[in-house]
């Protein structure tokens, strides 16, 4: 995040120049002064986003271009066996394998797995989820409804909305999941 806040002043600087726009040019327009400005393109000093706000207003410019997405490869590839693990709790078996991350934080790829007779994790958070039941038979509490799905069934729904997962077969419980926008 540092990296990011450094190049503030840096994009800024750019922009300015490229419309060909002097500090008092930009002072005029926001009400901050040229040394506050200067301290700005400098890394001196850190804009609110409200300065941040208006001083892509008086570029023309949207407040987004102070924060270029970053690059990343257009392919990615995860190989089996180079999963990254992660458990909710420190002694739970229901465990989680990151497939993928989508760019800019849009998505988490995931697969869990559950137990049968294992404790049950309630979630609730902003966003969407996709769920494809890929073994076993689980029931998914969503908004204090419930629907059983199988293999082969799938779930679009909200999360705002408290939801939780239990397992409902004898044997383990695998789900890919599709969490927007990305939990990790």
């Amino acid at each position: 995040m540092d990296g990011v806040v450094a190049n503030v002043g840096k994009r800024l600087r750019a922009l300015r120049r490229a419309r060909r726009r002097t500090l008092e040019d930009i002072a005029g327009d926001t009400g901050y002064t040229t040394g506050y400005l200067s301290q700005i393109e400098t890394g001196e000093a850190v804009p609110s986003l409200t300065a941040l706000a208006a001083i892509s207003a008086s570029l023309g410019a949207d407040i987004t271009a102070f924060f270029p997405p970053e690059t990343s490869p257009s392919v990615r590839v995860s190989r089996a066996g180079d999963s990254e693990k992660l458990r909710i709790a420190p002694n739970s078996r229901e465990e989680y394998v990151v497939l993928a991350r989508g760019p800019s934080g849009s998505f988490t790829a995931l697969v869990s797995r559950y137990f049968p007779g294992d404790p049950v994790c309630r979630y609730s958070q902003f966003g969407e989820r996709f769920a494809h039941v890929m073994e076993g038979e689980v029931r998914l509490h969503i908004d204090e409804e419930e629907r059983i799905f199988g293999k082969g069934d799938c779930v679009h729904y909200t999360s705002h909305p408290e939801h939780h997962a239990e397992v409902v077969s004898h044997n383990p419980v695998e789900i890919l999941w599709l969490v927007l926008p990305a939990m990790i």
